[in-house]
This record gives structure tokens, sequence and C-alpha cells, in this order.
């Protein structure tokens, strides 16, 4: 199936990068910190990405505002949430997708869980998360306890920005459908993208897509 940049017109012009998968479902797939390196071209999003198209979705990554050719500046967590929230809109007007998942790694994680209550009102209201080493050391996890969707979370065991303890003690109060992969590794997950690539094939590709 074919790859495309595009431009996600909004609030910015975010550029993107479109996967087109051969299902009726979609994965927005946000990144890491902007001030921090952050951007769609990351060991993390590439993993996630391949794992969701290997599941039969079609995928899109795009860079926060003031990242890479997207256009404004880093506006700390709302402005993000716009974007993602673009983002979504973009997807669902660009391929025929019954089903729809919100990933984001790291401070994406947080963006996706924060705007996805506003998201999901907007677009598909069996909305899912995907979150990877959602970074509790620096943010609330307060919206995911009111989530309903499914959530899936991966995390490294040694990781001290996204402490698996913090997850693990998050976990019993969500009265979502949760699935959960602990990789031995750190905030990074050098080297343990293979690991994440077939975790998402294999949760996300147990349904129709």
């Amino acid at each position: 199936m074919s790859t495309k940049r595009v431009v996600i017109e909004g609030e910015e012009r975010l550029e993107g990068m479109l996967r087109e998968g051969p299902g009726k479902a979609a994965a927005v797939l946000s990144h890491p910190h902007p001030l921090y390196g952050g951007s769609m071209w990351n060991n993390v999003v590439d993993a996630l990405d391949e794992g969701f198209f290997r599941a039969g979705f079609s995928t899109l990554r795009f860079n926060f505002r003031g990242v890479g050719a997207s256009t404004g500046r880093h506006d700390g967590g709302p402005g993000e949430m716009r974007d993602a929230a673009a983002a979504c809109r973009f997807l669902l007007e660009s391929v025929a997708a019954e089903r729809l998942v919100l990933a984001g790694y790291s401070f994406g994680a947080w963006v996706c869980a924060t705007a996805a209550p506003d998201i999901a009102r907007e677009t598909v209201p069996d909305l899912e998360l995907c979150l990877a080493a959602y970074p509790f050391s620096f943010y609330p996890a307060g919206e995911l306890r009111a989530f309903r969707g499914r959530i899936c979370f991966i995390a490294g065991s040694f990781d001290e920005i996204a402490p698996v303890d913090a997850l693990l003690a998050l976990l019993p109060e969500l009265s979502a459908e949760k699935s959960l992969k602990i990789i031995p590794c750190d905030h990074m997950f050098g080297g343990k993208e293979q690991e994440i690539t077939a975790f998402i094939a294999e949760t996300f590709g147990k349904e129709d897509g």
C-alpha cells in the first residue's frame, strides 16, 4: 500500500505521512516532546506505525506545531491536543475507516489521553487509545480514569520518566478494557522496537480492521 506525505490543515499546517492500509481501521500517531528533539521520525513512532500497519490499519504520523515543516510554535499541550484532533479529522476524511486508535509515545501519549474525550465526541464514540511510556513523572493521568474506550499500554520496566509502578497502581482504577506490555528497557526503547511492533500487530490484529 502507498505511503505519501500530506499536509493537515487546521489551526496550523501540519506535515504528516499517511500510510494506507487494506482494512477499515486507522491510527493517528503522536510523537514525543518537541522541546527535547521529538518528531514523527522516532524509533518508537516507527515501531507503532509498523505494528498498526501489519494489523491492517491505515496510519497517520504527523509533526506537532513548530516541528519540522509544521507551522506555529510549541504550545505546551493545548495546541498540540488540537493538532491531534485535526490529524484525526484528516485521517477519517482520507480513508474509509470505521475504527480509530489514537496512539502516542511519551509526551504524545499524554496529549492523546488528555485530548481523547473531545476527539471521541467529534469523531468516533468508541475511540481507542494506545499509550507508550505515559510520562507519569511529569503529567497527571486524570483523563484516563474517565475514559471508557479500550486502552493499550506499553511500558519500559526501567523507565524513570514513565515509571511502571505508577502505571500498575493506576490500572485497577480504570474501568476500560486494558492490555499491557512491559518491556525490559528504559524510556527510549532502544533495540526493543520489534517487540513493540509485534505486540501492536498481535493486539490490534485480533479484530477485523
